[in-house]
């Protein structure tokens, strides 16, 4: 016959389950951080009731139990994330040990603290360098009068229904390639100029005709290469003085 436990002896003569002084302990232990293990393993110091007692006051009163899970799912995470060596190689640098986890650098990604690199992230969701020909399409789409909007986001030039059609990369990899390449970024940031500009006639004439808006499109890259010639624009009216009130 299997000798009985001595520290089960206090619990021969008490009703099956918990007392309410005991499931207020428990619950108490809960809120202070406390996980069901730690309150339910006889070897440890915040030890309450055995795992026995508690399965069956949780099954005797499935509100309480639902509280307590709750509680004990979150205690657990947060001994989780306290105790992982993860946690504390992200103090001071990254796991990557490139970027210092401080200021704007660090991200908490849920609600119970995780630490992540903002830097390491964006390069992450930004992926590899483009292939050649991506930059070469990419180019020859700005140089078509493109914008931003248009390549990342589906935009077309002087509004417009969104045309998924025109995407062909995402924001973030393009960034990434123009602070790879400075080359393709002074490509980019002068079209870029010139297009947007475009956009904005078109956008302002919205009801013109197609050919007005071909005449608009030359209008707008000559107006952008006499202003990068750093030649002076000849006003087409006098400017008003502006009146206080």
């Amino acid at each position: 016959m299997k000798a009985r436990r001595k520290t089960s002896r206090k619990w021969w003569a008490m009703a099956p389950g918990m007392t309410p002084a005991l499931a207020r302990r428990f619950e108490q232990g809960m809120k202070r951080g406390d996980t069901v293990m730690d309150l339910t393993s006889p070897e440890r110091e915040t030890y309450v009731v055995p795992a026995s007692r508690y399965k069956v006051h949780c099954s005797m009163h499935p509100a309480w139990a639902g509280r307590i899970a709750k509680l004990n799912k979150k205690n657990i995470s947060i001994k989780s994330r306290d105790g992982s060596d993860r946690r504390a190689l992200t103090q001071e640098y990254c796991l990557k040990g490139l970027h210092r986890m401080q200021g704007n650098n660090v991200m908490i990604v849920n609600a119970i603290g995780h630490r992540r690199c903002r830097t390491c992230h964006y390069a992450a969701a930004a992926g590899h360098p483009m292939p050649p020909e991506k930059v070469e399409e990419i180019k020859a789409a700005v140089a078509d009068g493109a914008t931003f909007n248009q390549i990342c986001n589906g935009h077309p030039p002087g509004g417009g229904e969104i045309d998924r059609s025109l995407i062909i990369t995402t924001a973030p990899k393009l960034q990434r390639q123009r602070k790879l390449d400075p080359e393709f970024d002074a490509f980019l940031e002068k079209h870029f100029a010139a297009n947007v500009f475009v956009g904005q006639l078109l956008r302002h004439n919205k009801d013109a005709s197609e050919e007005m808006k071909t005449t608009l499109r030359l209008i707008g890259k000559i107006r952008h290469k006499v202003k990068a010639s750093g030649a002076q624009l000849p006003r087409l009216h006098e400017q008003r003085p502006r009146r206080r009130r």
